[in-house]
């Protein structure tokens, strides 16, 4: 799939592709694990490009030869950085800082293995993230069942203070509902600037994107609500079987 033509405001992005998928109880990495005859990854790549994106990066690590042999001929003008170490979501993106060290535009930030968002919904996160004051804007969804994904904690105005791990989340904090949907989209300057700063003081001893949120909530940060099957993730062969059955639905 060609290149598109880069712009002032053309989005690049950043593909997080460097997990193990133990529970897929595979060895096959976890975003080559195909959904609809292509792997998960492929559906990620395809709507970003979809939505604009003019350059796309993806963070190998598990598996990275495997990867980039599949992916390499689909999309012949990926950038592969390796993650050797897993880290956290945080790292994952400070590994890929070297590969857009030139742009000053935004960036999505996407996970190999959420398959089903849509290019308008990646779209309307840039014009988000655009609209920022601080140049940051992320997707959330409320699940049925939150018990696992990071919250979403909002001031007494409905702005958004920080994200939560739910392993580091107090009982007040877990009892809320609206959910981190690891989808965004930050100016890479916000990147540059503030990802060598974060820590790694939480339950996990990771280095969390999520991070990112608390220290630029003062200048603003926007949210995009999403429905919660289109940021559906795998990390089980039953996810990925019920995302086949939601993208045959979709394409009925």
């Amino acid at each position: 799939m060609p290149q598109q033509p880069v712009t002032a405001v053309s989005p690049i992005a950043v593909v997080l592709a460097a997990g193990k998928g133990t529970r897929m109880r595979s060895d096959l990495p976890k975003v080559l694990h195909p959904l609809a005859g292509e792997p998960l990854a492929v559906h990620v790549l395809r709507s970003a490009r979809a939505a604009g994106v003019a350059r796309l990066v993806v963070v190998v690590g598990h598996g990275a030869e495997q990867v980039e042999a599949a992916l390499g001929p689909v999309f012949t003008d990926l950038r592969f950085v390796v993650q050797a170490e897993q880290l956290g979501t945080g790292h994952a993106v400070q590994c890929a800082l070297p590969a857009i060290a030139d742009h000053e535009g935004p960036v999505l930030i996407l996970s190999g293995d959420v398959p089903l968002l849509r290019p308008a919904t990646l779209a309307g996160l840039v014009e988000a993230c655009a609209a920022s004051g601080a140049g940051l804007a992320l997707a959330t969804f409320t699940p049925e069942d939150p018990h696992g994904y990071g919250r979403i904690v909002r001031d007494d105005r409905g702005r958004i203070h920080a994200v939560v791990e739910e392993r580091d989340a107090d009982a007040a904090t877990r009892a809320l509902r609206e959910c981190n949907a690891g989808v965004y989209c930050a100016r890479a300057e916000l990147l540059r600037s503030e990802l060598p700063g974060l820590g790694q003081a939480n339950a996990q001893g990771e280095i969390y994107l999520t991070d990112l949120v608390a220290r630029a909530a003062e200048r603003g940060v926007l949210t995009v609500e999403v429905p919660a099957d289109e940021v559906a993730g795998v990390n089980t062969p039953e996810q990925l079987a019920a995302l086949a059955e939601i993208l045959a639905a979709r394409t009925a």
